[in-house]
């Protein structure tokens, strides 16, 4: 419902916003051969409104939903507007998922319309018999050959180029705009239903100053790709604030991440650690850090030498913690009033944390029986959060576990953390990642960050592995910087006075690559399979 005389709450309003504040801002791209192009809010816009015509030409009925299975781009962006203000839901499908994870999604989410990137057509046709329910496929040109088995599929510039602008209709505040799917690490992939009044609701939270604080001359650029969260709302947030955006699609070495933060002049950069610790081992000269004021980064521990060396090339690096169930964030790091006069070094360690809970949203600390316990800094719990826009249910039929997950609106996170008495959250482990030695807690996360604070370790992952006298014993899986040569008994000497003895890993196995979910974490479900009878 709207109150009278108010504005609707919907994915429309955040667009006609960033045309009206911001109609020659660019949204660029950058293209396979690392040449920029790209477009405008009031060109996406143009281009938004042909496509509700297309939705209704494609026979997508009122709240049907499409897919989307496609790296970041304009054109990709142009869906993400365009199928929630033709009053149908968004299902942008993880391109990483495994095959079985593909076929599930767009199965349970009913999509009767999918729409794919021409360079992913030949991942898609090994799924295409699975895709029974899809009954119209649209192809995005990207520069790639489009794979034989799409040879009758739409071409999306041919569609538009047919089209007829349609001013979008008005939605309900409450209609679901997307369906957002989380990594799928323990069975199938859990649904979460974002409706336009959560999407504008986390908008307004990103350009708050205690936020992200997206302001009309920043110039975003979202490494973590927009089937993950709706790159973390940044995409919306640019469109409320009318922010400048960059894309570089699949394409994200450091030496191509490092020429678009300094050609396009990036302040707000986003994505996961291992982004920027390869950035951080290419070492590029100051100019590239030039206009880039923050880096926001979550997902994985930090090492705290990184937020250091980018403090250093004069880049605060933020960490942030966030999950799908809350369309993204939850918690950003940051100095508080009355903490200013604290030493820098004291101040970067408020970095390391995982922050304040951003405006919007509540936390607090329950123990094993659902007990409410204190914010001291010292009693560890399981993480619950609520907040404005946030899921308050799964939408997987038949999966009464996911029940215990939501209660009276509160979220339980699967996060183990402390709460300090100035609202700073620890995250200390995922309950399912802590290491039970010997009736005692060790805390894989610090483990992890201790070790990348070593100058030759480029990754580290520590997982549980059965052990006959302790129950289990930490074991570190690590990757060494290129030509480095690290050893088990340098890294153990390294750890000794950064962590208790018992927490010190038995074993060391060093490996060329750490596993990857589909979301870009460390796998650690994998890594407890490979080594556990070890």
């Amino acid at each position: 419902m709207t109150a009278q005389g108010g504005i609707g709450l919907s994915v429309a309003a955040l667009l006609r916003r960033a045309v009206a504040v911001a109609p020659g801002k660019e949204i660029r791209e950058v293209d396979t051969a690392g040449r920029p192009g790209g477009t405008s809010w009031a060109a996406l816009r143009e281009r938004v409104l042909r496509l509700t015509d297309v939705l209704a030409r494609l026979g997508v009925e009122p709240g049907g939903a499409v897919a989307t299975f496609a790296w970041n781009s304009t054109r990709h962006l142009e869906w993400f507007f365009g199928v929630p203000m033709a009053g149908d839901v968004l299902v942008p499908v993880n391109v990483r998922f495994s095959d079985e994870q593909i076929a599930w999604v767009v199965a349970h989410s009913g999509a009767r319309v999918m729409v794919v990137d021409a360079a992913l057509t030949g991942q898609l046709a090994r799924v295409l018999p699975r895709l029974e329910g899809v009954r119209e496929f649209v192809v995005i040109p990207d520069g790639s050959e489009v794979h034989p088995a799409f040879a009758d599929a739409h071409g999306y510039e041919e569609l538009l180029a047919a089209a007829e602008p349609q001013e979008p209709r008005d939605v309900a505040e409450n209609r679901t705009a997307c369906l957002c799917y989380t990594g799928g690490t323990t069975g199938n992939p859990k649904g979460v239903a974002h409706s336009h009044r959560s999407l504008v609701l986390h908008s307004l939270m990103m350009c708050a100053a205690d936020a992200f604080g997206v302001r009309e001359r920043d110039v975003l650029f979202p490494l973590t790709p927009l089937f993950h969260a709706a790159a973390w709302g940044l995409p919306y947030a640019a469109a409320m604030a009318g922010a400048g955006l960059v894309f570089t699609g699949p394409h994200l070495e450091p030496r191509a991440i490092a020429t678009s933060l300094q050609r396009e002049g990036v302040t707000l950069a986003a994505g996961v650690p291992t982004f920027w610790l390869a950035l951080d081992e290419l070492a590029p000269p100051k100019e590239v850090f030039a206009s880039l004021e923050r880096i926001v980064c979550g997902g994985s521990a930090i090492p705290y030498g990184l937020v250091r060396r980018y403090a250093d090339r004069g880049v605060t690096m933020h960490q942030a913690l966030g999950m799908t169930e809350n369309l993204a964030l939850v918690a950003l790091t940051g100095v508080r009033s009355g903490q200013e006069s604290l030493p820098p070094e004291k101040q970067l360690e408020l970095h390391y944390t995982q922050g304040l809970a951003v405006p919007g949203v509540e936390l607090r600390l329950l123990d094993e029986h659902g007990e409410v316990l204190p914010h001291d800094g010292v009693t560890q719990g399981e993480l619950g959060v609520r907040s404005f826009w946030g899921a308050t249910r799964y939408e997987n039929p038949g999966e009464e576990a996911h029940a215990e997950k939501f209660r009276d609106g509160w979220l339980r996170s699967g996060d183990i953390a402390s709460i300090d008495p100035d609202g700073y959250v620890r995250i200390t482990d995922r309950s399912k990642d802590l290491i039970k030695s010997g009736g005692e807690w060790i805390s894989s996360i610090t483990v992890e960050s201790a070790l990348m604070d070593h100058p030759d370790v480029l990754e580290a992952a520590v997982v549980a592995v059965p052990d006959d006298r302790w129950q289990e014993r930490p074991l570190a899986v690590v990757v060494a910087r290129p030509g480095a040569e690290v050893t088990e008994a340098g890294l153990r000497s390294f750890l000794s006075d950064r962590l208790p003895k018992w927490w010190l890993p038995d074993r060391f196995t060093f490996v060329p690559e750490i596993p990857k979910t589909a979301t870009n974490k460390f796998d650690k479900k994998a890594l407890r399979s490979r080594y556990a009878e070890r």
